[in-house]
This record gives structure tokens, sequence and C-alpha cells, in this order.
């Protein structure tokens, strides 16, 4: 086979006065709905046998007892469908609760209301003493009297929250709630292929020295990674589909708290620059810019309503010192995180009304958006303890999301600029090694996007600051009907 026949086919060639990928819209997603179970199971059979990434159901056993947990918004023949293939795979029962039943109310969510991220998150954090969501608390507490289920399911994402609030029985998330879950392809990426992209992400972390993350809505960010950071980094980064690009976080992630504090101490001064975007988990927001200083919130600018929340949220704990953190305050920049899914999108048919507040999760977990987070957090006692004594945050949870970000490190050994995720791809998906498994593992059309969104003056005619920072929503609705591409 020629090098030729290795190339990845990439994404489309940006227009005419344009450096950034063309748009693309998921037009399969509009493919006409079945009411035919037995259509549903050929599929639903496929997805109980994946194993990698938050959309796994392969991680079953005969005779397992399994759980799922549901939200209002589920639809009924996916998860009969996908009830019946486990059952095919010798599963002794399949038991569904809804989040209602664990005591939840029935909460409507759209994506125009980013500024809900806070507002949602932070009150169960300091009320109640919750370390992760309302959901999986009340979920440990239902557990606790049933202990006959050897599997859960459950939230749509945050599956290692999942199993620190509820439990080791926690065996992955539950993402098959609508139709459109059901039949996206960023739920069918062959295990193998995306499990070789992110352990490539992750390994070109040992050899940094310093990273480096601009995009053109306003990001310029960066901070140096010491020989010892590099070591420890990649220790906690890896999570299968969400990589953890911040140095910072990956140590807190996967080391004691006092291997954090320590390492915080040398990383915190070198953490500088301005993180732009108008979006997060929940939704949209106009245009917000935080400026980081020394690793903490110096200044927020913009936002709208989410931007006057945020500013309230840092000045109300500005004053507070947490144990294992070296400066007081709350606003620390924790993650950076990398989707790498190739295959995933904005949602379409539940962008504007769903039944969780993570309305706009699938954008972060696209290949190559980085989603930035902020806030202390650590999970030793010392520190959980503390929050709640206090009525404190445990959690980040304002996320800034950017689509067409450029992440690059400089190399250790040889002090070159390296480039993992050029204007929003990340560079793996283009690597003979990963190009030559996706040509024998049903064709290279696996690497390449299928939703690739348009923004004015950046990938598409317009002015980003006149036509779209001011009312992102606005222009998403036109694009959600595929108006752009």
């Amino acid at each position: 086979m020629t090098t030729s026949a290795l190339q990845a086919p990439g994404v489309p060639a940006p227009l005419d006065g344009y450096e950034f990928p063309a748009p693309r819209f998921p037009r399969y997603l509009l493919q006409d709905r079945t009411d035919d179970i037995e259509e549903l199971m050929p599929l639903a059979r496929a997805h109980v046998r994946r194993r990698y990434g938050r959309s796994a159901l392969g991680d079953v056993r005969p005779g397992d007892e399994l759980l799922i947990v549901t939200f209002p918004h589920q639809h009924e023949l996916v998860f009969e469908a996908l009830r019946r293939a486990l059952l095919e795979l010798g599963v002794a029962k399949v038991d569904r609760i809804d989040v209602t039943d664990l005591g939840m109310e029935v909460r409507e969510y759209s994506a125009a209301d980013g500024w809900r991220e806070i507002t949602d998150r932070l009150p169960p954090m300091i009320e109640e003493g919750v370390e992760f969501n309302v959901a999986a608390a009340a979920l440990k507490k239902f557990l606790d009297d049933r202990p006959g289920f050897t599997g859960v399911y459950a939230g749509e994402a945050g599956r290692s929250h999942w199993k620190r609030a509820a439990g080791k029985r926690i065996r992955n998330n539950w993402v098959y709630s609508t139709y459109e879950d059901f039949i996206s392809r960023a739920n069918g990426v062959p295990d193998e292929i995306w499990r070789t992209v992110d352990l490539m992400v992750v390994d070109a972390f040992r050899n940094a020295s310093e990273v480096r993350i601009t995009s053109p809505e306003g990001t310029d960010i960066g901070w140096k990674v010491s020989e010892a950071q590099a070591a420890l980094w990649p220790k906690g980064a890896y999570i299968s589909g969400h990589i953890l690009g911040s140095t910072i976080q990956g140590i807190r992630f996967g080391h004691p708290a006092e291997t954090f504090l320590r390492e915080a101490k040398e990383l915190m001064p070198t953490l500088n620059g301005v993180i732009g975007g108008t979006s997060n988990h929940t939704g949209y927001y106009p245009h917000i810019q935080i400026t980081i200083e020394g690793g903490m919130i110096s200044d927020i600018s913009g936002g709208g309503r989410y931007g006057d929340l945020w500013r309230e949220v840092v000045e109300r704990y500005r004053d507070v010192q947490y144990p294992g953190f070296p400066y007081k305050g709350w606003a620390y920049f924790n993650d950076a995180s990398i989707g790498t899914n190739p295959k995933s999108y904005r949602q379409i048919e539940t962008l504007w009304k769903y039944n969780d507040s993570w309305t706009n999760l699938p954008e972060r977990a696209q290949a190559g958006v980085i989603h930035f987070g902020f806030g202390a957090e650590h999970w030793d006692q010392t520190f959980l303890d503390y929050a709640k004594r206090n009525k404190l945050p445990t959690m980040h949870f304002p996320h800034v999301h950017n689509l067409f970000a450029t992440y690059k490190i400089k190399r250790r050994d040889t002090g070159e600029w390296v480039t993992l995720i050029d204007k929003g791809r990340i560079a793996a998906l283009d690597h003979p090694r990963v190009v030559r498994l996706a040509s024998s593992l049903g064709g290279t059309e696996h690497l390449e996007y299928d939703w690739i969104p348009a923004l004015p003056g950046i990938n598409f005619p317009g002015d980003y600051r006149r036509d779209y920072a001011p009312d992102p929503v606005a222009w998403i609705e036109r694009e959600q009907r595929g108006e752009f591409a």
C-alpha cells in the first residue's frame, strides 16, 4: 500500500477566504424513524457489545442483574430494544428506574439558558453538601437498600464522579435516552480506533515542557510543565473519550492531595492567559472572556447573565482558604479537557427541550473540542469535609467550550512545538497508524467529522463579533436546520 493510500480523508477544505474547515451537518440524523422494534435490534446488539467510551454497554456478564437509571424523556422503544439485547447476552435481569423515582423533580432545560450551569450546580453543593450531583447522591441511598444489583448504568457523563458518589457498581453512563442518541454514529466508533487515538494524545504529554492553547474565539493560554509533572500528568489524564489536557487537573485526578499541592505551587505561577467562548455543558450565552493570572481568575468580561452569576461566585468565595490549595479563593483554573470522538455533534432534536441540565454535553465530546472548567476541586476527604462544614462548592462547574482550538506542546527532548489539535481536529486521527487501523476496520470514514459548526468570520461568511458573539442562540437555531452546511 502506498503512503498516499494511507492518507486520512480529513475535513472539508475551507471556504474561500477562510482558514478553518468548512461547515458540515449530520443529515443522516433526519432519517425516518421506525416504530418496529425488530428494525432496531441489529443496532441494539451492536451497542451492547461495545466496551469503550461512555456509551459502551458491553461490560456485562452472564447472570448480571442490572439497573438502568433513565430520564423522563427516555424513548421507550430504544430502551426496550437495548433491554432485549442485554438479555440475549445472558444478563439475568434488567430493571429500570427514572430519576423521579430517586426524588428528583422533573425539570426542563434549554440550551438557550447556558447560565443555568451555575444555578443548577451550585446550590446542592453549598446547601446539601452534594459532591457531584443530586441524582448521584440519591442513587447511592437507593442502592444502599438494594444490594442485589451487580451493575448500574446512570447519568450521561462523569463516569468517575458517579462511581465515587454512588459506588463501584456503576458500570458506565446511560446515553441512550433518545432515538437520536440510539442512531448516532458517535456511539458506533470502533473501540480500537477510539482507544488508539486517546492513548496517542495521553502519550504525548509525557514529553511536554510547555502547553499553549489558542482559538479564534479569543483563547490564548499556556503553562509550563516540569519533568516531574510530565511524569505525573498521564497517570490521571486518561478517561476514555475525555482526555485531561490540563496538567494540574491530571495531577489532581491521579495523585494524593499533598502531591497536588506541591506541584500546584510550582505550576500555577506559569499558568496565564485568556479564554473566550460562548458555550458550556448546559448551553449558550453571549461571548465571555476569562483572564487567568497565576492559575486564578483575575477578570471576567461579558457573558450576559452567565457572566454576572460567575462574577458573583468568584467574589463570594474570594477569601476562602481551601485546604490543599496554594492561594485563597475558589476561582482556580481547573481543566482543559479534550473530546476525542470524531462522530460527536451538537444535539438536534433535544437541544432546546431536555430533562437534564447537560443539554449541550455532546458538543464537548467531539474530537478536538476543548472544554475549560474552573473552581477549586479535590476528592481529598479533608478538602471535602472543610467545604461541607463551611458550605462551599466542592466541584468545578462553570465551563467554556472551544470548537476550533489549536493545542500545542513543546517537546522536552527537542524543544520543538508539536500540534496535538489543529483548528479543532485531533492530529492523531491523521497519523498513519490510525489511518491504517481504520482502513482495516471498515474504512477511513470512521475518521471523518460528521458535524462541523458554522461560525461567522471563522469558517463562514459574516462577522463573529457582530453576527454571533452577542446572541449565539439565534445563529445556532439556524444552524440546527442545516442552513449553513
